[in-house]
């Protein structure tokens, strides 16, 4: 079952100071160059944003704090780069003037909890929200103290100390409801306050526990409800959201009455692209496999087309649930292409977080840069001075590059020996579910309708006759090869048949075997290089041999040799 995270502290926008403290000597035809304009700004021209504080900066036009922390907001809001968005609050907040504004000093706490959490640095959020509870119940700041005690529950559950998150969140809901005006704001914090212990309890599996939360998620939806400002929709989505956590929490107590009323509840509600995953956990219990299996897919099919699927809600919302379903109906080999999908994904969110960390580290010295460029306009320094600090720069530059490639090099090589721990228990795996595959009755798991009794023997028989004279090795061999065994076949209704009867295509399977036998090659003999290995494996070319290798195992035949050397 996946996780049902709430992410209660909100990273709200730094509010650095108000009008008066920009300077009145620019204003007018100036008013570009003004906080308000600049954040309204963030989000849809980050670079324009940019660009005028570079020129605000020059001119002096506002205190260093408000710089750095409209380029906070910068580059969380348009460029989603947290670590250069969390650099400039650390450096807002470290500033010396901070201290004698409280209000922007409790909005930049907050700020930084929350970069910290989306960067999976909890206790350092944890650091920064303990301190910002702290400053704002000193200046009976209500609201951002409560805020913030559910951030740092938050940290709390994350780094697995579930009473403490307990106890600061309901210290959160006291305060939420001491200042409750009936505005939907506070009543939708109190939600997800219950909502969130919910997930706790649950993870902890604290049954005793959950009924008691449960009644009061209903009793907070129930007020929520009642409010005259909730915006249109937003009823809907929290109610179904609502049912959806007490699916997963009756499912896993065993509780099908109630989780069948649930079920019922959310299936009533207007049928969005997340319906079908969020029915998931009860049809599994119910074992209704097929209706499961139907509304997972439909949940894929418009995860695929409308987002991005290289992530780790697609593969704890979609691909987990498909598998598990796929397992139910003992359809294993149907089972195992999911589970590699799992691994490609696995694989690309690895290749994205690195190209991302490399554009955040070059953003950061393209912004260092850019201050040394504003320090000698704005102080006039001596070229003796530039060149000295630009010398210290590129030999900063130099180390952190050296460092970087030394970190990369290792996680490199880290990930291929991850990589190859896992091609070995993938075809381990592989082994047994062909065991398994072998002594089942294959007529029980296909329907008549599906695939005839004479085409599952004639596809048998093919499949047999492939596997025990190594056919595949042969690079000639292919679906028209096939045919000619078979001469009542031809292509399309081999490749129908075949796909029906294993849940995949004919050349796939070829490709497959062909791959597994190429392993053996790799392993058993060290001088053999690489080409002779593609075309004694059956490829025509090293290059087809190279892109199916990575496109399946994600990493090259010489490096999964090497690993295997190692």
């Amino acid at each position: 079952m996946g996780k049902l995270l709430y992410i209660i502290g909100m990273i709200l926008l730094v509010s650095c100071g108000n009008n008066s403290r920009t300077s009145n000597k620019h204003r007018g035809n100036d008013s570009i160059y003004t906080i308000e304009y600049i954040n309204s700004i963030s989000h849809s021209q980050p670079k324009r944003a940019l660009a005028l504080l570079d020129t605000i900066e020059q001119r002096n036009l506002l205190k260093m704090t408000d710089v750095n922390g409209l380029r906070a907001i910068i580059y969380h809001n348009g460029f989603d780069q947290t670590n250069v968005a969390l650099k400039y609050a650390k450096r807002l907040y470290d500033s010396p003037e901070l201290r004698e504004d409280t209000v922007t000093a409790i909005k930049t706490l907050k700020m930084i909890a929350g970069l910290s959490n989306q960067n999976s640095n909890f206790a350092e959020a944890l650091k920064y929200s303990n301190e910002g509870i702290a400053l704002a119940h000193a200046a009976g700041d209500v609201a951002s103290e409560a805020t913030i005690l559910q951030t740092a529950g938050f940290s709390l559950s994350e780094l697995g100390r579930s009473k403490e998150a307990i106890d600061y969140i309901d210290r959160a809901n006291r305060l939420f409801t001491s200042l409750d005006n009936g505005s939907y704001e506070i009543r939708m914090n109190i939600l997800y306050g219950q909502m969130q212990k919910l997930n706790i309890y649950l993870g902890e599996k604290q049954f005793d526990k959950l009924e008691e939360t449960i009644a009061n998620v209903r009793d907070a939806f129930v007020m929520l409800s009642r409010c005259d400002n909730l915006p249109e929709g937003y009823l809907e989505s929290f109610k179904r959201e609502m049912h959806y956590c007490l699916i997963c929490c009756y499912t896993e107590m065993g509780m099908r009455k109630e989780a069948a009323e649930n079920y019922e509840e959310l299936m009533k509600l207007p049928h969005t692209p997340n319906t079908g995953k969020m029915a998931a956990p009860y049809l599994i219990m119910t074992k209704q496999y097929d209706k499961a299996l139907k509304e997972i897919r439909e949940a894929k099919r418009y995860f695929i087309a409308g987002r991005d699927t290289i992530n780790n809600y697609y593969i704890e919302s979609i691909l987990t649930l498909e598998e598990q379903i796929l397992k139910g109906m003992e359809k294993y080999r149907e089972a195992l292409a999911v589970a590699e999908q799992i691994m490609v994904v696995n694989d690309s969110i690895e290749k994205r977080e690195k190209l991302q960390k490399a554009q955040e580290m070059a953003t950061i010295y393209e912004t260092a840069d850019k201050e040394l460029q504003i320090v000698h306009l704005a102080e006039k320094l001596n070229s003796s001075k530039i060149v000295l600090t630009f010398a210290i720069m590129l030999l900063l530059v130099a180390v952190v590059v050296i460092f970087v490639v030394v970190r990369y090099n290792h996680l490199i090589k880290l990930k291929n020996r991850a990589a190859v721990a896992t091609i070995d228990e993938l075809m381990a795996a592989r082994e047994i579910i062909g065991e398994v595959m072998e002594n089942a009755d294959t007529r029980e798991k296909k329907k008549p309708e599906e695939v005839g009794k004479d085409a599952i023997e004639d596809i048998e028989t093919l499949k047999r006759e492939i596997e025990e004279k190594k056919l595949y090795l042969d690079p000639q061999f292919d679906r028209n090869k096939a045919v000619e065994m078979f001469s009542e076949q031809n292509i399309r209704t081999l490749s129908t048949e075949f796909n029906q009867a294993y849940g995949m295509s004919f050349p796939r399977y070829l490709t497959s075997l062909r791959l597994d036998h190429s392993l053996t090659l790799l392993c058993s003999d060290e001088n053999m290089n690489v080409e002779t290995i593609a075309t004694k494996s059956g490829f025509a070319t090293r290059q087809t041999f190279y892109r199916s290798f990575m496109e399946r195992f994600g990493i090259t035949p010489a490096e999964y040799r090497k690993m295997k050397k190692e």
